[in-house]
């Protein structure tokens, strides 16, 4: 890494003063301080660069010995001394005693300081190590900071102990033999157990773009965002990287292949601008970092080449994505890529959302087959549907809490299981539609539309003015015959993707079934009923059966996934409507709202052997179906929580006084923002926090995959953004007025209103 550490290596500096030249130096007694420094005091985060240095340290010894292994990450536990330990192994060039003399031990010594292909440069971050303090007693300068290196070269293997002495840092070698082995370094560190989820967290945070690592002992199944394995893929555009949105959700540094975020504050630009989870691609040496190595340096230069690049990695993804929308075919071409405008598919599978780069109307249909139909990008999928099919609801209405209706959207009819469609004229069957009706409630069947009537419908669709869709043979004209063909091609994706109602073939036992369920008759049969909870009753089946609410069950075996989703129920419904119990003085359930006795939920377990007779209410369900039947109903509102956690966060933190309705009396403009985002916020009450303890569990449930801030809530943050950058810009001169002080029930008084309206910096 091609660096100037003159500054920190510079014994004197030349000043002068009316006497003359005056040398400044160093004081003989700076060693201590020097060494106290660069070990100990510079890192704010002493696990996170061991990490990132140490690492980077083992890919810069497979640069200078040119091999193309894997470098190794290993954690081990010592029996003998009971211990961990953290060792990171390279294959390189290994430690001879005189580089260890004259270049491991000195600080700001370095072989790479010339050398753009290396990450290292500065001479101090293979002693990071010892910033990383065990601590042995009660007193805070009780503790062990020693590490080992292990290191090969030329058939010899020598074994060094690194600790920190009375004045400096000491290298003891403990031994040393002759070994087969070939040339490379173990640095093992021992690590209290306490810290191990921390390296284990840093490790992937610290080497998120790093590529060819092998973890071995590390636990692949922790609880954290960032998983430390190395079966990822890395997306290597001209000016970008993309793994993931893991590491930053907005447009970020990657030097070499160390992370960094950016300060936008810094460069004087707004963050939620660049709300993109890909990395800008450095060489090493193109942008300083600080002696740290834990950030940026923003010297003018690096300010200029990071904006620089923020605005090339916008035109290339931009350009890709509008090479994406020449490959705009066919018509499924033409909707998976207009649903999906601004996302950004990659060969190996991976896809980015470039959230409103590109405009939707400006999307590419050159190449469209149908382009003479004068259709753009704003099109909408149900227009053209309803165009040419009609669509016929069979069953019963959807409730409110359910799946909302089917209008012809694309993305429903291509994952839908209650759609059907027949090719010609339709022609109900009894039988067949009370199947359908058991299994689906509701379902949709899909006919062709005779596009020749539809004129008036063709003019507002495809703009195209008609004084008749047939010519004088009453064959359809040239432009008609077209939309024909696309209709045809539409029709091949419905028979793709929906069921062919005609060859629908009923289960042979259905009938039987329907027959036998009829002919039972269970009114006079009690059985035991445990509520969660609660004790044991026994009941009537036939009071279970003519219960109008919804009855989730389960046998013993699986009534913790009854327990479960019964807290689930406690907390996204409300719990007014829970049946918790059975009174046989009253001969009713028991409710939270007395006046709920044979509607609500109720959650119960019941024998194997008892469980045929749940089987015969017409509102029994196995706990199983919780999902399909309760909880998908809460989706939006977990989505929203999940959407809204991070803005809710940042909200918190803001300062009251930012948040004060009457904020407009000191300033108009920011009075409108923070009334705008109150109201957001107010909106949020209802949801309940603790969501959060099972946000894991509701995402699988729910199989929510990534989330993304919708337009509100972009919105929302950008004005949080405007308010902290307010806060930031006041924080010095409100500490002379102890604003956190002010009562805030109360109405500003009218003399602070006018100081702050003079002071504060708008």
């Amino acid at each position: 890494m091609k660096i100037d550490v003159g500054v920190l290596n510079e014994k004197e500096v030349v000043t002068t003063n009316n006497d003359g030249q005056i040398n400044m130096r160093l004081s003989k007694d700076a060693t201590t301080i020097v060494f106290q420094m660069f070990t100990k005091n510079i890192y704010s985060n002493p696990i996170g660069t061991i990490v990132r240095e140490i690492t980077s340290n083992c890919f810069d010894s497979h640069i200078e010995a040119n091999v193309n292994k894997p470098v190794i990450i290993r954690k081990t536990f010592d029996k003998k001394d009971n211990t961990y330990y953290i060792s990171f192994i390279d294959f390189g060039v290994g430690i001879s005693p005189e580089r260890m003399k004259e270049i491991y031990s000195v600080y700001f010594e370095s072989t790479k300081r010339d050398d753009n292909n290396q990450i290292g440069g500065y001479g101090i971050g293979a002693k990071s190590v010892l910033a990383y303090r065990r601590i042995t007693g009660y007193g805070t300068n009780e503790y062990d900071n020693s590490f080992y290196v292990i290191t090969t070269f030329n058939k010899i293997k020598y074994y060094y102990c690194i600790y920190e002495g009375k004045e400096s840092p000491v290298i003891s070698l403990l031994h040393s033999e002759s070994t087969t082995d070939g040339n490379g370094t173990e640095i093992k560190i021992p690590v209290l157990e306490k810290d191990i989820p921390t390296f284990e967290r840093e490790m992937v945070k610290q080497l998120y773009y790093f590529e060819n690592i092998i973890f071995e002992g590390i636990d692949k199944n922790n609880n954290y965002d960032l998983k430390p394995t190395n079966d990822y893929q890395i997306v290597k555009g001209k000016s970008f990287y993309y793994r993931g949105n893991d590491y930053s959700k907005y447009i970020h540094v990657c030097l070499g292949k160390v992370a960094y975020p950016i300060d936008y504050n810094v460069l004087n630009l707004n963050q939620s601008e660049y709300y993109l989870p890909i990395a800008i691609k450095f060489n090493v040496g193109d942008i300083k970092v600080t002696v740290s190595r834990e950030q940026l340096d923003y010297d003018e230069n690096t300010i200029r080449l990071i904006k620089k690049k923020l605005i090339e990695v916008k035109e290339e993804l931009i350009s890709l994505l509008n090479k994406q929308f020449k490959n705009i075919v066919t018509l499924k071409d033409f909707f998976e890529y207009t649903q999906n405008y601004n996302i950004l598919k990659f060969g190996n599978g991976k896809s980015l959302n470039l959230q409103g780069l590109i405009k939707k109307e400006d999307i590419d249909l050159s190449n469209f087959r149908y382009k003479e139909l004068k259709l753009n990008a704003l099109t909408k999928d149900t227009s053209l549907f309803n165009f040419f099919f009609n669509i016929r609801r069979l069953g019963d209405k959807p409730k409110k809490y359910e799946k909302k209706e089917f209008y012809g959207e694309y993305n429903s009819l291509i994952s839908d299981k209650n759609i059907y469609y027949v090719e010609n004229e339709f022609k109900r069957k009894q039988i067949k539609s009370t199947y359908l009706k058991s299994l689906h409630k509701t379902y949709y069947l899909i006919t062709k539309r005779n596009i020749l009537n539809n004129r008036l419908d063709i003019s507002d669709i495809f703009k195209i003015a008609l004084n008749s869709t047939t010519d004088e043979n009453g064959k359809p004209v040239k432009i008609v015959k077209t939309m024909l063909k696309m209709q045809e091609e539409f029709f091949n994706i419905v028979r793709e993707n929906a069921i062919n109602y005609d060859n629908l073939e009923l289960p042979d036992n259905f009938v039987i079934k329907r027959i036998s369920k009829k002919k039972n008759d269970f009114s006079d049969i009690t059985i035991p009923v445990k509520f969660i909870h609660h004790s044991i009753n026994r009941i009537k089946v036939e009071k279970l059966e003519k219960f109008n609410g919804v009855i989730f069950y389960s046998n013993l075996e699986e009534e913790y996934k009854l327990n479960n989703s019964l807290k689930i129920f406690e907390l996204l419904f409300d719990n007014n409507h829970l049946i918790w119990g059975y009174s046989k003085y009253n001969d009713n359930f028991k409710s939270y709202n007395h006046n709920i006795t044979n509607n609500g939920i109720m959650f119960i377990r019941v024998a194997q052997n008892n469980i045929k007779y749940l089987e015969s209410c017409k509102n029994a369900y196995h706990i199983s179906q919780f999902t399909n039947k309760m909880l998908y109903r809460k989706r939006d509102l977990v989505i929203n929580y999940l959407q809204s956690n991070e803005i809710f966060s940042k909200y918190q933190n803001l300062s009251p006084l930012y948040k004060r309705y009457d904020f407009n009396s000191i300033n108009e403009k920011y009075g409108k923002i923070i009334l705008k985002v109150n109201e957001y916020f107010k909106k949020l009450n209802n949801i309940n926090t603790d969501i959060e303890y099972h946000k894991d569990e509701l995402i699988r449930l729910l199989n929510i995959g990534d989330i993304e801030l919708n337009d509100e809530q972009k919105d929302i943050m950008k004005k949080l953004e405007q308010l902290y950058q307010l806060e930031e810009n006041n924080e010095k001169i409100l500490r002379y007025f102890n604003t956190y002080n002010i009562n805030y029930n109360k109405v500003l008084d009218d003399v602070l209103v006018d100081i702050l309206k003079k002071v504060m910096v708008f």
